[in-house]
């Protein structure tokens, strides 16, 4: 087992308690009811896994108020398990935190391209005191030009530079460089994990996302864009993990979405041992994410493992949660919330 009984024992069970309070189909079938955001925040507010964060904040009135409050309760809960982690754990999280700036640049970034800061929270300081940047300087920028600023001397000045100066540059664009630079990053750095077993849970976690990041990406550019290859090539992760080489060319070269499809249901990940989807089972990066977890915990309880699970289950929870949000907001038809959240 990863680290040992000692070094997991407690953090497994404090995760195990965090996981208790995640939000239930139940919960989403009633705020999915609601009329009113304020209805939506009195509910949250008398949740346990949401009344400290709505404490910490206080008054919290309108929609991007409550999506930064809601957000903020994911770095809240990092950081209750980042602190309560060993030094083993600690290393497999950083990743993870990794991707929360990341997340954090991108949303600033998206709002600095429409002229305007963006309402963004961290909690308690972890954020202020662990990013590469200055995350107030970063939540202010108005522009791109100024965010550009605002993260200069660390890792991302010159990437972002970088896109800048090219021509027309769209917040796509910005976003996938972002992700495609993250996961280069994290691949190589997974390779110098020490220990065997921390490094074949990263592997497999991390693997299995960049994989499906990429089937998404070229599915949705093959069924809703009708993007050439050559575009869809610029926005590919370069790292495979259960994809083999003869099956990337034969998923490019495919010429509709039914053949896709059908050539994605001969991969690993739906034939063999290790296959984590049924034949018939609909492509989606989440269904996969989730089987790929219940799998690495059950193989090994007693790791880092079930923390990661936690972790992406409360950032989905989070989607959710801002998907009902928006369907309280603009007057959606309770039926057609749930659908939405059924479907993610």
């Amino acid at each position: 087992m990863a680290g040992g009984l000692l070094e997991y024992s407690g953090l497994v069970t404090k995760t195990k308690a965090m996981r208790a309070r995640l939000l239930d189909a139940d919960d989403y079938a009633s705020i999915s009811e609601y009329e009113t955001v304020t209805d939506f925040i009195a509910f949250l507010r008398e949740h346990p896994a949401y009344t400290p964060v709505f404490e910490r904040h206080g008054e919290v009135a309108h929609r991007g108020q409550v999506e930064a409050v809601i957000r903020d309760s994911l770095y809240m809960d990092y950081c209750k398990l980042y602190r309560f982690s060993g030094v083993q754990p600690r290393s497999a999280l950083q990743f993870v935190f990794s991707r929360y700036e990341i997340n954090v640049i991108k949303n600033c970034l998206q709002s600095a391209m429409e002229g305007n800061g963006r309402e963004i929270t961290a909690s308690g300081g972890f954020f202020e005191r662990h990013a590469d940047f200055d995350l107030k300087a970063v939540m202010a920028a108005n522009s791109v030009q100024e965010l550009i600023q605002a993260v200069t001397g660390t890792e991302y000045e010159g990437l972002l530079k970088e896109l800048e100066v090219r021509a027309e540059q769209s917040y796509a664009d910005y976003a996938f460089a972002l992700d495609i630079y993250y996961y280069k990053k994290v691949w190589k750095e997974i390779a110098k994990v020490s220990d065997k077993d921390t490094r074949q849970i990263l592997e497999q976690v991390f693997g299995t996302e960049i994989d499906w990041q990429n089937l998404m990406w070229m599915y949705r550019a093959k069924r809703f864009y009708s993007m050439e290859e050559a575009d869809v090539k610029k926005h590919w992760i370069p790292v495979s993990y259960r994809l083999k080489p003869a099956e990337t060319i034969r998923l490019f070269e495919t010429e509709n979405t039914d053949q896709f499809v059908e050539t994605v249901r001969q991969t690993a990940y739906f034939r063999g041992k290790q296959a984590v989807l049924e034949l018939e089972d609909e492509l989606t990066w989440e269904r996969v994410m989730i089987r790929t977890y219940e799998k690495i915990c059950k193989n090994h309880p007693m790791s880092v493992a079930p923390v990661l699970r936690y972790l992406y289950e409360k950032e989905h929870e989070i989607d959710l949660l801002t998907t009902v949000l928006e369907g309280i907001r603009y007057r959606v038809p309770p039926y057609e919330i749930r659908s939405l959240i059924m479907a993610m």
